[in-house]
Formats: C-alpha cells, sequence, structure tokens
C-alpha cells in the first residue's frame, strides 16, 4: 500500500530530523593557507636549460670541396675524463689538467680558455667529449666555466673512443 502524497510526508524520517549548519570555516582556512603557498612555488620551480649544439655530421666530399679553411678559427675541443681535462684545437693538443684532490681544476680551465679567446677573439665555439664516468655537474661546471670564457656555442660529443 502505498500512501498518499501529503501523508507520505508526515511519515518521513527526514522530515524529524533537522539540517545541521555546515561549518565550513576549516576548509576555507585551509584554502587561504594553500593556495597562496602553491601560486609562490610556482615561482621558485622554475625549469632551467643550458643551450647546447651538436656538433655538424662530418662528410667525406666536404674537405674536397675546395673552401678556404677560417684562419681566425679553431675547432676546440675539451676531452673531459676522470682524471681531468684534455683541451685540444686544430691539431694542436694541449698539456693535460689534472684533477686537484679529486675535483676538477676549473680555475686552471678557465685560465686556458680565456688565454686563447686573446688569442682568437672571434672563436665562440667549444665541443665537449666527456666520458661515460663523468657526473652531470661536473658537465654543468665545465659549460658554465666555457660560457664565462666567452664561448657561447657549447656542443657536446658523444664520448672520447
Amino acid at each position: 500500500m502505498a500512501f498518499l502524497p501529503s501523508k507520505r510526508k508526515e511519515k518521513a524520517v527526514s522530515a524529524l530530523i533537522e539540517a545541521p549548519d555546515l561549518d565550513v570555516t576549516h576548509v576555507m582556512n585551509l584554502l587561504v593557507i594553500l593556495i597562496p603557498f602553491l601560486v609562490s612555488m610556482a615561482v621558485f620551480t622554475q625549469i632551467s636549460s643550458i643551450n647546447f649544439s651538436l656538433p655538424p655530421a662530418a662528410s667525406s666530399d666536404g674537405a674536397a670541396g675546395g673552401e678556404a679553411p677560417e684562419t681566425d678559427k679553431l675547432d676546440i675541443s675539451i676531452a673531459i675524463t676522470s682524471t681531468g681535462f684534455t683541451i685540444a684545437g686544430t691539431g694542436q693538443v694541449m698539456p693535460p689538467i689534472s684533477k686537484v684532490n679529486g675535483v676538477y681544476d676549473l680555475t686552471a680551465l678557465d685560465k686556458i680558455l680565456r688565454a686563447v679567446k686573446m688569442s682568437y677573439p672571434q672563436q665562440e665555439d667549444i665541443i665537449l667529449l666527456v666520458e661515460q664516468e663523468v657526473l652531470y655537474e661536473d658537465i654543468v661546471s665545465v659549460m658554465d666555466v666555457c660560457r664565462d670564457a666567452q664561448y657561447p656555442n657549447i656542443g657536446l660529443s658523444g664520448g672520447i673512443q
């Protein structure tokens, strides 16, 4: 037996229970604190990137093309190994820069790069040859030294063979 709609209202349990007042102040307090915190953290977590370029692919017919080599440019490459640095440029290899107390000697590298920059002021390209055992932080430190020495075009090579 179904009650008539008017009598069903009187028998309903929900009519006997009062609706409680919702206290949302705690949720509002949380949002008031959380939103500015998340916005401020978005400013501090900026993704930074290092611009670098890969060396051009060598072709066999490039040398026979009859192009005149530039006399004021070098092909500078820095080999980063587990023992230190080796700087080479257009047929010349400088003495290696060894690690000092297990740490790469970045000041000696900076001095040499600045001396090369004084001799060849138009030079802007450097290629880094990195061994597999070299840490990422060390590679970034070398890239920073190269940029400080006015070499903005830094290329990465696959490694030393």
